[in-house]
């Protein structure tokens, strides 16, 4: 019998919450099958099977944190002399003495699982009794497939795969259920407000506490780190400036009727980054970052442009790289691509690490004006977007209504002067209120 490890998944994680076991002791499963689904801080992660056999022990229950290097499963019988199989550990996976694991396979980042080896003295608890007795107590083999998608209006319901299941789980009718999300996504939040959810339909009871808390494991444990210790360690300073989106929103209406960009979904974010890989390009300095240990300033030759995407999880931030070298259709494709991975909770660890400039379009989440964002560290710049909408500009010496919108910048003041950040403001405004050359 060998005893599978938890792995790094190639993303540098310490820990990952257990969310829900796809196998039972006594199941027999195949290479490279699904054995469980955990959530790190970066992502939800189903784990495979690194070799075929029969579960005989589970070692951690769901809702439980288990740290890398620690037994996640056990298993027999598979196809190795004598019928047992040899232990596998994350150190093996890294050093490609593993087996083949779709997903992160044999030949991973060792010198993340030599990092893990070095501060193992840090983690030497007890593994965990494994869970060996009685089936426990917890979903089927097989992943659970999500249910049939009702049609309302003639459209398909805009709903996650984590909201459908947790839907099938509580018997609510998508088609029921009125989305608060972006273009009428259905969240977690609306499932828990809808009359047909047990929660909100079960009246409280006096005994019941006044409080209820939720675990910060895995993404918005991460949130919370990063955000204090970017706020606490990067002195922010924010601008502000306006801008006249008339050519812009005629534009992107032309666009979306030629066939490049036929049956695409054509938003306001390409242009976005494709104004912002122009300014940056004339500024370098905002594609750069701090190294705190030299005392230096860092250029960036490649801009890899983070989208900071709302999720059912909470904010992650997927990373378009090489923008600059993607035409316009292209960073569109991209983008859409990774926003709607990410709200399904389907991104790979890698496609959100080694951005170096951050885009947050809070004006596509509803009516808001503007915001002073907070660094995505070791960035040194973050751009928010409000909304478009008509607004009173002056024309000449006239006053006229004409759509625009309200553009942030947040600084590292370690890095950027806010000349330099005005300056930058200016060639993205400029972008923008001419944007025939983003096309």
């Amino acid at each position: 019998m060998g005893q599978f490890m938890l792995p790094d998944l190639g993303e540098g994680l310490e820990e990952a919450q257990l969310t829900r076991w796809l196998v039972q002791v006594g199941d027999e499963v195949a290479l490279n099958q699904h054995l469980c689904e955990v959530e790190t801080a970066k992502a939800l992660v189903e784990i495979p099977s690194p070799w075929a056999g029969v579960v005989q022990a589970l070692h951690a229950l769901p809702g439980e944190t288990v740290l890398v290097g620690k037994p996640l499963i056990s298993i027999a019988q598979g196809d190795h002399a004598g019928g047992t199989i040899p232990d596998v550990t994350p150190e093996e996976v890294a050093d490609g003495e593993g087996p083949v694991l779709v997903g992160y396979g044999a030949h991973g980042p060792a010198q993340t699982f030599a990092r893990r080896r070095r501060g193992a003295a840090v983690a030497q608890a007890p593994a965990p009794a494994p869970i060996a007795a009685a089936p426990v107590a917890q979903p089927a083999a097989a992943p659970v497939s999500a249910p049939a998608t009702p049609e309302v209006d003639g459209g398909a319901v805009k709903a996650t795969p984590l909201v459908r299941k947790i839907a099938a789980e509580r018997g609510i009718n998508l088609a029921s259920i009125v989305g608060t999300g972006p273009g009428g996504r259905i969240r977690v939040e609306d499932l828990d407000a809808s009359p047909a959810s047990p929660a909100a339909a079960a009246p409280a009871s006096a005994d019941e506490p006044d409080e209820r808390r939720i675990s910060t494991i895995g993404l918005r444990k991460a949130i919370a780190a990063k955000m204090t210790r970017s706020a606490s360690t990067i002195p922010h300073f924010t601008e502000y400036g306006l801008f006249d989106a008339s050519k812009l929103v005629a534009l992107r209406q032309r666009l979306k009727g030629e066939p490049t960009y036929a049956g695409a979904h054509l938003t306001f974010l390409p242009f976005f980054v494709r104004a912002l890989t122009r300014a940056v390009a004339a500024h370098p300095i905002m594609n750069s970052r701090w190294d705190e240990e030299g005392s230096a300033i860092v250029l960036l030759r490649r801009i890899n442009v983070g989208i900071a995407t709302d999720t059912p999880r909470g904010l992650v931030v997927p990373v378009v790289r090489d923008a600059a070298a993607r035409s316009l259709a292209q960073v569109a494709a991209e983008c859409e691509r990774l926003v709607g991975l990410a709200r399904e909770g389907r991104l790979d660890p890698g496609s959100m690490t080694g951005g170096t400039i951050t885009i947050t379009n809070v004006g596509a989440m509803g009516p808001v004006e503007t915001g002073a964002p907070i660094i995505n560290a070791p960035e040194v710049c973050i751009i928010g977007f409000g909304a478009i909408k008509p607004r009173a500009t002056v024309v000449g010496d006239a006053l006229a209504v004409r759509p625009g919108a309200w553009i942030s910048i947040s600084c590292d003041h370690r890095v950027v002067d806010g000349a330099s950040a005005a300056q930058f403001m200016g060639g993205l405004i400029a972008s923008l209120e001419e944007p025939e050359a983003l096309a």
